[in-house]
């Protein structure tokens, strides 16, 4: 009985040393605080964040669908780097790798967020190799197909193409597009504004990052395109905030819809049945570089951080832009007949 006394005592000496150790180095956690469940936590985490709404939905979406069925219930001081590993598995079983990638990134800022709160030491989202994304090969789109797809919709629709597809603008921003912030004098158009959809309803903010909000220079044939558009609904330089495209019924125009009663019967008709609205950046980025242009001026025209970013994600060398690298480098290195192609003989020292 004595034995085990000297031993609970040598014990209790033991973790009172190393929570005095533990305080001395900054690196002590009340251990109460770990006992905080992690769908309480992630709750809190939500509530605090200052995100974009459309952000704050999909963040919200990934908690209760993916991570609260898997930890909702645990204290956070019990979640091990394991238990991680194997709810990442696990999805990744089930979901695309993009998907995955996205979740965990949620997942790493809910406990990365705890670790900063001390409810916990460190984060148990340590050591974990996920699965490269797997970017789907999307068609080569030329002017001629941009125009077949146009002209398989309606006509109130059809600069809607162009300007995805020419300027690289992503869905959000033609939907935002207002009439003010087109110049014809000067042949641009400002890019200041994006209609996000946060459960399915349209909601005006800005672009998403800095980059985003930038100004464009529009050809010619464009700039005539969008103000027949304007005309033919009525409107004038002083109709500034009016949205450049609408509803049938009026308001901002809503993906899903758009999508659905629009886009997906005109790529069908046009024979582009897997298209994407998104996929035409990648055509507009592709028709930059095939025509040579400067990565930073790619990475300006897309509202993009990096040109690295523009390259990765949407640069596509077209078969005609690869046949002129070959013609350039046989026009360098070949000679007209009749004259000495080859390198004349080294003369032999004597």
């Amino acid at each position: 009985m004595a034995t085990r006394c000297i031993e609970a005592k040598t014990d209790a000496e033991r973790w009172l040393a190393g929570q005095e150790t533990d305080q001395a180095r900054g690196t002590w956690v009340d251990s109460r605080l770990g006992k905080v469940t992690f769908q309480e936590w992630a709750d809190q985490w939500m509530d605090t964040g200052h995100k974009r709404p459309s952000t704050a939905a999909r963040d919200a979406h990934v908690v209760k669908a993916h991570l609260k069925p898997a930890l909702g219930t645990r204290p956070l001081g019990s979640i091990s780097p394991l238990d991680i590993r194997r709810l990442v598995e696990d999805m990744g079983t089930r979901l695309a790798p993009a998907t995955v990638r996205t979740n965990y990134g949620v997942l790493r800022a809910i406990f990365n967020a705890a670790v900063e709160a001390e409810l916990i030491v460190r984060s148990p989202c340590r050591g974990i190799r996920l699965k490269p994304d797997q970017h789907r090969e999307r068609p080569t789109l030329g002017p001629e197909d941009l125009k077949k797809i146009a002209d398989r919709m309606a006509e109130r629709y059809r600069p809607m193409v162009f300007l995805a597809g020419v300027l690289g603008l992503r869905w959000s921003e033609v939907a935002a597009l207002r009439v003010g912030r087109i110049d014809f004098l000067r042949s641009t158009i400002i890019v200041a504004e994006a209609m996000p959809e946060v459960d399915g309803r349209p909601v005006p903010g800005k672009p998403k990052t800095k980059a985003g909000h930038r100004t464009l220079a529009v050809p010619p044939f464009l700039i005539e395109m969008i103000s027949e558009h304007l005309v033919r609904r009525g409107l004038k330089a002083e109709n500034a905030h009016e949205l450049v495209f609408a509803a049938p019924s009026g308001g901002p125009l809503r993906a899903s819809n758009f999508r659905n009663r629009v886009w997906a019967p005109a790529v069908e008709a046009a024979g582009y049945s897997a298209l994407t609205f998104h996929d035409l950046r990648h055509a507009a980025t592709s028709l930059m570089v095939e025509a040579g242009e400067h990565p930073r001026v790619i990475q300006h025209r897309l509202g993009h951080s990096t040109a690295r970013l523009s390259m990765e994600l949407y640069a596509h060398v077209s078969d005609d832009a690869d046949r002129q690298v070959a013609n350039h480098l046989e026009h360098r290195f070949s000679t007209p007949r009749g004259t000495q192609g080859a390198r004349p003989p080294r003369k032999r020292s004597s």
